[in-house]
């Protein structure tokens, strides 16, 4: 029994002694697991590259942990960078790799043979008739004697399909054919050829325009301006897109699709259709004051019909009652594309009941000839009738307060309009011009001769506006706006001056507040879009104005400069789109603003 107990005492014994010590060298091994460090990289054979240059490169770096796979990669990316550079047969000769006596340490040594750059030396375009390879080697930045770069020949090939597409030829395929060397007085050298597949311009065989319930096609079909040739480029899609839009008649028009058939090409416009009649009433009333028994109503009609029968002729109302006896009445109609030539036809009438003192009636003609899509020209015709109160007390007295008068007048006038969107744009430009020249006769002179007045005389009337819109980032828009009206006349009376003030000049004043013949003034604006249509902003006016000495009425000149600012908003409703806003004239507080409100018209 001792001698049993003896023996398998020391067999478990050995059996955990044993165990022990394969534990401990398991352990060892796994702690004693050498990670290598780079002591230092160097290269030779390298002369376009520096040294700095290379390891600059790489990911493995002196210090660092040697991975044998990354190192593997940072001698592509080498070899690459050579090759972007025209070093097209550049490769690594040898590789040293020599590790310290416990491997701890590894210094690497990369031979590089670099070879000789290769640059370009042709570009050869094949199948090329509409542009001449001269003009195609003049849009490009890949140029002979130059590295080949692969982004930059991309960014070329661009540029060539833009060139095509803007003559039509939106069909057009240009791809790099080949790139091969050739050997040039002992130099290597690329010979790049680019192929080119013009294909077809694009010739619009039919139009189908959708969802046009109440515009007729005709009428559609006139704003696009496809012409004769019937050729369309991506610009002049855009474009279509936008001149529908400006036309008021829709509320949205998708961009215009083509469609390729076996035989023919369509071009696909979907419209929705707008609310194009607007009617907007205001209601006032002035309750009476000291001596007064009645109070008196005050207010404002507009009515608008801008698609009449979807032919796109246009008819405008507007009456407005600002005082117990001054009131406003005012009618247009626009006859679009006269005889189906760009060209359009604007009658007005204008008839101005101001105070006791005299009424003003004014006819006006205007034929707009549509020279491009974004200029026009125009000639002007006015005639104007002002016809003095009579003196309730004594008809034949002749006291002054108005001449009985007529002026006939003619002019012309220019206007340049590149907005991308009339309601609310984003950017471009509105310029316009006019100059009216007329002859005025005051039929009643020789009734007031101690004023020695001439019974004939020259009207002359100049008019500039410029506003500018430009968008910094999305949904806002910077206006700024520059107007001009000058008056000349040897004599002046109190119809001939301009009214200036209010929501249409400077804003923070009274409507028609100052009475000038010569006024300037500027717009400044910051608007955030709301909706397509729709927005809200702040702004700055500010504007100048000059009514000179009058001898009749020994009236003094009278001129000052003016500012106001304020807050506004334009919504659309039902009735059309409205616009309100608050704004302060110069030296007012905050309760003595002004509101200004109104439907916006576009005539």
């Amino acid at each position: 029994m001792i001698l049993f107990f003896k023996k398998s005492y020391f067999s478990t014994g050995i059996v955990i002694f044993s165990l022990f010590f394969l534990s401990r060298g398991l352990f060892s091994q796994d702690s004693n697991i050498v990670k290598t460090a780079i002591s230092d990289i160097s290269f030779s054979g390298n002369d376009y590259f520096s040294t700095a240059e290379l390891q600059n490169m790489i990911v493995s770096k002196p210090g660092g942990e040697f991975v044998k796979e990354q190192f593997d990669l940072d001698l592509k990316n080498i070899i690459s960078n050579y090759q972007s550079e025209g070093y097209l047969n550049c490769s690594i000769t040898n590789v040293s790799e020599k590790y310290n006596f416990d491997s701890s340490g590894i210094t690497l040594s990369v031979s590089i043979d670099e070879g000789k750059q290769t640059v370009i030396g042709e570009l050869i375009f094949e199948g090329n008739k509409i542009f001449s390879t001269p003009y195609l080697l003049n849009l490009m930045y890949t140029k002979t004697g130059k590295v080949l770069d692969a982004g930059t020949l991309n960014n070329d090939i661009e540029q060539i399909l833009n060139a095509y597409e803007d003559k039509g030829y939106s069909f057009a395929v240009v791809k790099v054919k080949d790139i091969s060397t050739y050997a040039d007085k002992r130099t290597e050298k690329l010979r790049v050829t680019i192929f080119i597949n013009e294909n077809e311009r694009i010739k619009i065989d039919n139009v189908v325009i959708e969802d046009n319930t109440t515009t007729k096609k005709n009428v559609i079909m006139r704003e696009i301006r496809l012409g004769d040739e019937k050729y369309v480029t991506k610009e002049s899609i855009l474009d279509i897109q936008k001149r529908l839009e400006n036309t008021g008649y829709f509320e949205s028009v998708e961009q215009p699709k083509i469609l390729k058939y076996k035989t023919s090409t369509v071009l696909d416009i979907k419209v929705k259709e707008g609310n194009t009649n607007t009617f907007d009433g205001i209601l006032g009333y002035v309750p009476p004051i000291q001596n007064e028994d009645n109070g008196y109503f005050t207010g404002l009609v507009n009515l608008s019909l801008r698609n009449l029968f979807g032919t796109g002729r246009r008819a405008d109302a507007r009456w407005q009652k600002e005082t117990r006896s001054t009131q406003e009445l005012e009618l247009k109609y626009l006859e679009p594309w006269v005889l189906g030539y760009p060209f359009n036809a604007n009658i007005g009438f204008l008839q101005r009941v101001q105070d006791s003192t005299y009424i003003k009636r004014n006819v006006s003609l205007k034929g707009e000839a549509l020279i491009t899509r974004s200029f026009s020209a125009s000639l002007l015709a006015n005639f104007e009738r002002v016809i003095p109160a009579l003196n309730e007390s004594d008809p034949n007295a002749q006291v002054y307060n108005v001449f009985d008068s007529r002026t006939i007048s003619t002019g012309v006038e220019i206007k340049l309009d590149t907005r991308d969107y009339v309601y609310n744009p984003a950017r471009g430009v509105l310029y316009r011009t006019s100059y009216q020249v007329g002859q005025k006769k005051i039929y009643n002179a020789s009734a007031f001769p101690n004023l020695d007045l001439p019974g004939d005389f020259t009207v002359q009337k100049g008019t500039a506006d410029f506003d500018f819109y430009y968008s910094f980032f999305r949904r806002q828009t910077s206006l700024v706006g520059v107007h001009g009206v000058e008056i000349r006349s040897p004599e002046f009376e109190i119809a001939d001056y301009l009214r200036f003030g209010g929501s249409t000049t400077v804003r923070g004043y009274r409507e028609d507040q100052f009475l000038a013949s010569r006024a300037a003034w500027a717009n400044f604006e910051l608007r955030y879009s709301l909706t397509r249509k729709t927005f809200a902003s702040i702004f700055y006016d500010a504007g100048y104005y000059k009514k000179p000495y009058d001898e009749l009425t020994m009236s003094p000149e009278q001129d000052g400069f003016i500012f106001g600012y304020g807050a506004g908003i334009r919504i659309e409703t039902s009735l059309g789109i409205f616009g309100i806003s608050y704004a302060l004239g110069k030296g007012d507080t905050f309760l003595e603003g002004k509101i200004h409100f109104g439907l916006i018209n576009d005539f």
